[in-house]
């Protein structure tokens, strides 16, 4: 109804009737701009809106706990086991030296073990929590800035992706940096909307809880100060000092991983064998990387969500390349929390598109992420097949038989005592025949061996090698004397490689 001609009563009781005129010749009508931000942009019911959340969540749980226990721990999860048996004082003492950007992780892994246990499934049920959980946050982004469809196809994509199923089932921080950083995500975009001091508050420590799980996940900040700037220019001062505010407690930290920066001296410095890598296999597959790559690139454009998603998803990966070439940091599991951003932006090229359109393209992602899916669960993707070494040990073992390690082996080779002390029992056990201090004790992580490896062998008749790597000759390049000394003495009766592991046998010369 149009009420500009209506009868107007004036103060003094004339009555007058208002002439509609005629709009300026050239005028453009600016139609009236529905909401854009907050609660009032949410289109669907609120089943609808709960429904964009809680089924993404589901279907990740589901999806992570299929062959949750199938692969071994790896080198890396077989590092978060050995931090869970030890004392809270040697806790402190091993942070000091090593892994200390992952305290915050091991402190928790510490307090979940003591009431869970450490079984392969108790180890990795934290990732799946986390996994489901930033589903869940990743359906709400979307519907706050698209829709409950939007939301619902950005979480469902999360969900099937095989990078999240694959993060899900592995005892590291990843899953839980996923996590924080969708939950900082969301907190943001509440900023954008109207900030508030709760949602502020909310910010800072997530962002700082954020970096305590992931220091990598600092990144995070960049591309939310961008999307500010772009957005919200006017509180991009504010949104700094909430910012800042966040980042201060994580400072000492910093300091801390400097220390320790030669933790990361085996990744190698490649920027464009990374970027290859990265289009390649980031999502599980090459036709899936490239498919959510491109589709995603399509949703690039000036809506909120173009701008938030493509900070998230661009801005981190494109700053640890370029540190990545002066600093060996890159590693693509470090910048896993960008899924969201690049879900996000496929549900935005998605969301103008009709509904038959939508059920296509995420039918045909759902394919293409089977193979991927399959993959993931392989002991191909964790490195090292850690159950089949130990199985072929506990085949052919013998009472009285010892055991040597490769200390600097390709990888952390000093971990290979790990993968004996997890999954085989005390009676099982080959005798270390050449550690002196065990591992993680008086502040060391790597166990100190016995120099005169001849005399610490003694009179051993059978002794097992066990190495980090792929190696035709299964005693060579060993650290100090061990090559010449075994060489010497023993004969190779069997050998057996298995993913990324070398195992050998041997029996002293002279021997029965």
């Amino acid at each position: 109804m149009n009420t500009t001609s209506l009868p107007i009563a004036g103060a003094n009781g004339d009555v007058y009737i208002p002439v509609p005129r005629r709009p300026d010749a050239g005028a453009v009508a600016i139609p009236a701009q529905p909401p854009n931000s907050g609660e009032a942009a949410i289109t669907g019911s609120p089943a609808w809106r709960a429904v964009a959340w809680v089924v993404p969540a589901i279907v990740t749980m589901a999806a992570a706990s299929v062959g949750i226990t199938g692969p071994g721990l790896w080198a890396d999860e077989l590092a978060t086991w050995g931090m869970t048996g030890v004392s809270w004082p040697e806790t402190w003492r091993q942070l000091g030296g090593t892994d200390a950007t992952l305290g915050a992780y091991y402190v928790f892994m510490h307090l979940w073990c003591a009431v869970f246990g450490d079984s392969d499934l108790a180890l990795r049920v934290p990732s799946v929590l986390a996994m489901a959980g930033a589903a869940a946050v990743v359906g709400r982004i979307g519907t706050r800035l698209l829709s409950a469809r939007g939301g619902l196809v950005a979480g469902l994509l999360f969900a099937v992706l095989p990078v999240t199923a694959r993060f899900a089932q592995e005892a590291r921080p990843y899953a839980m940096a996923v996590f924080f950083a969708a939950v900082a995500t969301l907190l943001l975009v509440r900023l954008l909307d109207g900030r508030t001091f709760p949602n502020g508050l909310a910010y800072a420590l997530c962002l700082t809880v954020l970096c305590y799980v992931h220091l990598i996940g600092g990144l995070l900040v960049v591309a939310h100060g961008l999307a500010v700037w772009i957005l919200q220019r006017p509180m991009l001062w504010r949104w700094i000092r909430t910012a800042v505010l966040g980042i201060i407690p994580v400072l000492p930290l910093v300091v801390l991983g400097r220390r320790q920066s030669a933790q990361t001296s085996w990744i190698e410095k490649d920027p464009w064998g990374a970027m290859e890598h990265y289009v390649q296999s980031f999502f599980g597959s090459a036709l899936l990387t490239g498919a959510v790559l491109i589709i995603g690139l399509v949703g690039l454009g000036r809506q909120r969500a173009s701008i938030v998603g493509g900070a998230v998803a661009l801005i981190p990966t494109a700053t640890l390349l370029a540190v990545g070439t002066m600093i060996p940091l890159w590693q693509q599991r470090y910048i896993l929390f960008t899924v969201i951003g690049w879900v996000l932006l496929v549900a935005t090229a998605l969301e103008r598109r009709g509904t038959v359109v939508v059920l296509a393209v995420s039918a045909c992602l759902a394919a293409a992420a089977i193979p991927g899916q399959r993959e993931v669960r392989t002991p191909a993707e964790r490195l090292q097949d850690t159950k089949a070494a130990v199985a072929l040990i506990n085949r052919d073992f013998r009472p009285g038989d010892g055991i040597v390690y490769g200390l600097t082996d390709r990888g952390p080779g000093v971990l290979n005592r790990d993968i004996i002390a997890h999954y085989l029992p005390a009676e099982r056990r080959p005798k270390d025949l050449l550690v002196q201090r065990p591992m993680r004790t008086a502040g060391y992580m790597v166990a100190s061996e016995c120099a005169d490896v001849a005399r610490c062998l003694g009179t051993t008749r059978r002794i097992w090698v066990l190495r980090l790597g792929i190696y035709p000759d299964p005693i060579a390049e060993l650290d100090g004397t061990k090559t010449t000394v075994l060489r010497r003495d023993y004969t190779i009766a069997g050998a057996w490689q298995t993913t990324g592991l070398t195992i050998a046998l041997l029996q002293r010369n002279g021997g029965s």
